[in-house]
């Protein structure tokens, strides 16, 4: 048993997998990689992630080679989903659709977009951004890969259909993150906490290096590696995102 493992007993209320076959099944992804973690766990709530974040942010220094992926259904092709630390099982309780209506949805990581689209369709949505993996993948997978498919020539890629996000920041606490106009972005940064400092050190980055950064865009209609720096900033729009 890993020695740190013992410690996440102590506040954890979720699953927490030490057992080689669990270990083993989540040892790889649709990718060709393979890498076997020393746990796997499943938060109940938030307040696992926010605890389990937390730990691993105190106890780097004494562990280093603790880390955490998060992890929907392994569908990912780069290897996006493994880890040889700690695995963090998103899809056993993260699964619950919210408020649907025919302009916006709230749903959490761990729903899989097959379950996601019936529900849209009910309300005659669709999410167009969906990957050829769309029977297999969730939703959770598809914002943190950016994902995009048959449609994204048209509509874009799931980036352009996120209004907001709950994401659990270094902190180890938990944080809306979203669309901000300059002077939302001026009041954020002005705060004397982490999630200012976040903001701040960001736009100064990208502000410092805009026209490097900018020039940097490829001219294409589709790219697929990720979130990129030039899209954060605009000065001409105004917006941080």
């Amino acid at each position: 048993m890993t020695i740190w493992v013992d410690k996440i007993h102590e506040f954890f209320s979720g699953d927490i997998n030490e057992d080689v076959l669990t270990r083993k099944n989540f040892s790889h992804d649709a990718s060709m990689f393979e890498m076997v973690p020393d746990v796997v766990v499943a938060p109940k709530n938030v307040s696992d992630i926010e605890k389990l974040v937390k730990f691993v942010s105190e106890n780097k220094h004494q562990y280093p080679a603790l880390s955490l992926t998060v992890r929907s259904a392994g569908t990912c092709m780069s290897g996006g989903a493994v880890n040889d630390s700690i695995i963090i099982d998103i899809t056993k309780y993260f699964n619950k659709i919210g408020e649907v209506t025919s302009k916006q949805a709230n749903v959490q990581p761990g729903v899989y977009y097959r379950d996601f689209e019936v529900e849209t369709l009910k309300h005659g949505a669709l999410m167009p951004a969906y990957p050829a993996s769309k029977d297999i993948c969730t939703v959770g997978g598809m914002v943190g890969n950016n994902a995009g498919g048959e449609k994204s020539l048209e509509f874009g890629k799931v980036e352009k259909f996120i209004k907001q996000l709950k994401v659990v920041f270094a902190d180890g606490n938990e944080y809306i993150v979203k669309p901000l106009t300059r002077v939302q972005l001026i009041k954020k940064m002005a705060q004397n906490d982490f999630e200012g400092r976040i903001y701040k050190e960001i736009f100064e980055l990208i502000e410092k290096n805009y026209d490097e950064i900018k020039a940097a865009k490829p001219g294409v209609s589709k790219d697929s590696t990720g979130y990129h720096l030039w899209d954060v900033w605009d000065r001409e729009t105004g917006i941080f995102d």
